[in-house]
């Protein structure tokens, strides 16, 4: 096998989070806690973008589900974030999870975001960690 032949994403970001009652946390990519994809280094025009979503638990009570927000720029910061055009992420479940994305990068909309959401309960602890994958465009 050549390296041509050999998938070669780049990491964007990596963040974490951490949810333990019933509401929305956002993953934290460090500063700032959003993920600016613009083309550089470890982005370039034309790369699909993949969210891998890692979350563990020693609980098997309390439900979480996982969105990805897309958002434009406001003077170097994130603007107001919508609901990102993304495959079928899955419906809320218990206990450790397992979640691949694809996410369509929009026009304009250069920013993104990463949340875990528990509608009640305050049982378990879920640790939450986000890959952000730049996929080169020709594989």
């Amino acid at each position: 096998m050549t390296s041509r032949e050999l998938v070669a994403p780049r990491v964007l970001a990596v963040g974490t989070a951490s949810i333990a009652t019933a509401t929305t946390v956002n993953v934290d990519f460090g500063t700032p806690d959003d993920v600016l994809v613009a083309v550089g280094a470890n982005f370039k025009q034309g790369d699909r973008l993949v969210c891998v979503i890692t979350a563990s638990t020693a609980g098997t009570t309390d439900s979480t589900s996982f969105s990805i927000q897309d958002a434009p720029d406001s003077a170097g910061s994130i603007g107001t974030p919508a609901t990102a055009v993304t495959t079928t992420l899955p419906a809320a479940a218990t206990g450790n999870q397992y979640v691949v994305a694809g996410i369509q990068l929009q026009p304009g909309r250069p920013w993104i975001r990463v949340r875990a959401t528990r509608a009640s309960g305050t049982t378990d602890t879920l640790v939450v960690r986000a890959v952000l994958l730049a996929i080169p465009h020709n594989l």
